[in-house]
């Protein structure tokens, strides 16, 4: 029996419990640049709802700023990594034919897991 290194292991796990469908993760389509990911596994987790600023001409009252990750493997999404300031949409688990619009605030990868800090306007 042949022993599994470190990275071996890790990445092993990014699908065996990161992304498990019965624990942490959701199957959600992901559209990014002109690409349509379908039905992979991604952990989404909001993280923070903030009231926006308003300004004096501002007639918007009740929209906030919420901020989300979204943990995926990186070879879900054709191994990219989306950049900062640029837009990707996931549809909603109960109504999976409804996109959100995110805006990517970063991102990063390490062992295959990506990590994507991302914001959007909500009511």
């Amino acid at each position: 029996m042949k022993l599994l290194t470190f990275k071996e292991t890790v990445a092993r796990d990014v699908r065996g419990v990161f992304l498990n469908l019965d624990e942490f993760a959701d199957r959600h389509t992901v559209k990014y640049d002109g690409k349509v990911y379908e039905d992979i596994p991604v952990s989404l987790q909001d993280v923070e709802q903030t009231e926006r600023q308003q300004r004096k001409d501002d007639h918007l009252p009740g929209i906030f700023k919420a901020k989300s990750v979204l943990y995926c493997a990186q070879k879900d999404l054709g191994g990219r990594l989306p950049e900062q300031g640029t837009w990707l949409e996931i549809n909603d688990g109960r109504h999976p034919r409804f996109f959100h619009k995110y805006q990517v605030g970063s991102s990063g990868v390490e062992m295959g897991m990506v990590r994507i800090e991302l914001g959007r306007f909500a009511q």
